[in-house]
C-alpha cells in the first residue's frame, strides 16, 4: 500500500543505506532494501545508489539485472573454484580414510584368523563306515545334501518367556545338532537300500552365532562374541567330522554372509562376508577337518554362490535380504527367485533351485525354493510374530536324471 510522504517515519534511518524519511512505520529498512535483499544483494551494496529517488536503479555499465550484484563474489571463478577445490579435497580425503579403515579391519581380521588356525588342534578323522551298495540299485548314483544354518551359538531362549514353546542354549544346541545328525545318518542308511549314496554336499549358510546385533543379545547372551564364535566354529566341524565318516567324498559349500555375526550395527554389503565373524566360524571349521582327506572347502567370496551338486546348480544365500513383515515372505522369496532367474538368464551363474536360510520354518515352496530351519526354534521374536517351528535342519537327495527327491525336515 502507497503511503503518503507524511506517513514515513521522520526522524529514523534506514538500517542499510542510512536515510531518513523513507521507513515505515515498525520497519527497520527501507522498501528499496527490502526489495535488493530479496533478490540477493550483499549488504554493503545497499547504501550505492542514487538516495534521492529511491525508485531509481542502481545502473552501472555492463551491468544487467539478470548478473550478480557487484562485488558477489560469484562474479570472478577463482574463488568459487578455489572452495570447490577445497571441498573436493577433503571429500576425498574422507574417503581415503574409510577406505584405510576398512582394509585395516580385513587385514586385521585376516591376521586374528591366521593366529587362531595356529593354536587349533586338527581332529583325527572318526573310523570310516563301509558304504552299503544295494544289490538292485536304481539308476545311477545319487547325492545326499544336508543345509546346515541358524544355530545362534550364545543365544539363550527361556522356556516361560515363550509359553513352552522353546528352550536353548550352548548345551541343547550340541545335544540337539548331533541327534540331528544321527537321524541324517540313519535316513541315508535306509535310503542306501535302493540307491548308491557316497557324496554328501554340505551347505553352511551363516547365523551360527548369536552376536550383539541387538541390545537385547548383549544383555542375554550366554558367552561374548568371540567365544561364541570359537564353540560355533569347532561345533561345526565336529558336525562335518562326524558325517565324513559316512561318506567318501564331502565338499562343504560355505555362504558367510549372514546377519548375526555382522560387526555393524548396519548392514552392508561391500566385503560382507570377510568383515563378519561367519568368516571365522568357517575358518575355524575347516582348520578342524585339515586332516580329513575326503573334506573339501569351497566358500562364497560375496554374499551368494552357485554350487553345482550331481549336474544341478544351487543358489545359495543366507537370507536376510529378502523383505518381510512379521511372518515368512513366500511371495518375497518367490520375487527374489524371479529377479535372480532374469539377472543370471543367459549367463553361466543361472541356477535350478534357490536355497536360503534365516526364516527359521524349513519349507520347499513352488517345488525349486528350500528353505532351512534352525537349531533354536522358536525364540522370543518369533513367539511374538506368532511364528513357530521346531529345531530343524533339511536335507535331500539329488539325482543327476530327476534333481532334488526325498526332502526332509529333520527335526528334533
Amino acid at each position: 500500500m502507497k503511503l503518503e510522504p507524511s506517513q514515513y517515519v521522520q526522524n529514523r534511518a534506514c538500517k542499510y543505506c542510512k536515510r531518513k524519511g523513507v521507513l515505515r512505520p515498525g520497519r527497520v529498512a527501507c522498501s528499496r532494501c527490502e526489495s535488493r535483499i530479496r533478490r540477493g544483494w550483499p549488504i554493503n551494496r545497499l547504501a550505492q545508489g542514487n538516495v534521492r529517488n529511491p525508485r531509481q536503479p542502481i545502473a552501472q555499465p555492463g551491468y544487467k539485472r539478470t548478473d550478480p550484484p557487484p562485488g558477489d563474489h560469484r562474479n570472478s571463478d577463482e574463488p568459487y573454484l578455489r572452495e570447490q577445490l577445497a571441498y573436493l579435497r577433503k571429500a576425498n580425503h574422507d574417503l581415503e580414510c574409510r577406505i584405510s579403515e576398512l582394509v585395516e579391519a580385513i587385514g586385521r581380521q585376516q591376521e586374528m584368523a591366521t593366529e587362531i588356525a595356529s593354536a587349533i588342534v586338527a581332529a583325527e578323522p572318526y573310523p570310516r563306515v563301509p558304504i552299503a551298495i544295494p544289490s538292485k540299485p536304481t539308476g545311477r548314483p545319487v547325492t545326499a545334501a544336508v543345509v546346515l544354518s541358524d544355530w545362534h551359538i550364545g543365544e539363550v531362549i527361556e522356556e516361560n518367556e515363550v509359553e513352552g514353546f522353546g528352550k536353548y542354549n550352548f548345551a541343547i544346541a550340541q545335544a540337539r545338532i548331533f541327534r540331528i545328525l544321527d537321524s541324517f545318518i540313519k535316513w541315508i542308511h535306509v535310503q542306501r537300500t535302493g540307491y548308491v549314496i557316497d557324496e554328501l554336499a554340505v551347505i553352511t549358510e551363516g547365523d551360527f552365532i548369536s552376536g550383539d546385533i541387538h541390545d537385547e543379545l548383549i544383555a542375554t547372551n550366554e558367552f561374548p562374541v568371540p567365544v561364541q564364535t570359537a564353540k560355533a566354529g569347532l561345533l561345526l566341524g565336529e558336525s562335518i567330522s562326524r558325517l565324513a565318516a559316512h561318506f567318501n567324498k564331502v565338499i562343504v559349500y560355505a555362504v558367510g554372509a549372514d546377519n548375526h555375526s555382522r560387526l555393524q550395527r548396519k548392514p552392508r554389503f561391500k566385503q560382507r562376508y570377510e568383515s563378519g565373524l561367519s568368516y571365522l566360524v568357517n575358518h575355524i571349521a575347516r582348520c578342524y577337518l585339515e586332516k580329513h582327506e575326503n573334506v573339501t572347502f569351497q566358500a562364497a567370496t560375496g554374499i551368494k554362490m552357485v554350487a553345482s551338486i550331481a549336474g544341478w546348480k544351487f543358489l545359495c544365500e543366507h537370507g536376510d535380504t529378502v523383505k518381510s513383515w512379521m511372518g515368512i515372505p513366500y511371495y518375497g522369496l518367490e520375487r527374489s527367485r524371479a529377479r535372480e532367474a532374469v539377472k543370471r538368464m543367459g549367463t553361466s551363474s543361472d541356477f535350478n533351485y534357490y536355497v536360503i536360510g534365516h526364516w527359521h520354518v524349513p519349507a520347499i515352496i513352488s517345488g525349486n525354493i528350500i528353505v532351512n530351519g534352525s537349531l533354536s526354534g522358536t525364540s522370543e521374536f518369533d513367539h511374538a510374530a506368532g511364528r513357530h517351528a521346531r529345531p530343524a535342519q533339511v536335507a535331500f537327495l539329488v539325482s543327476r536324471s530327476h534333481g532334488v527327491f526325498n526332502y526332509v525336515p529333520f527335526s528334533d
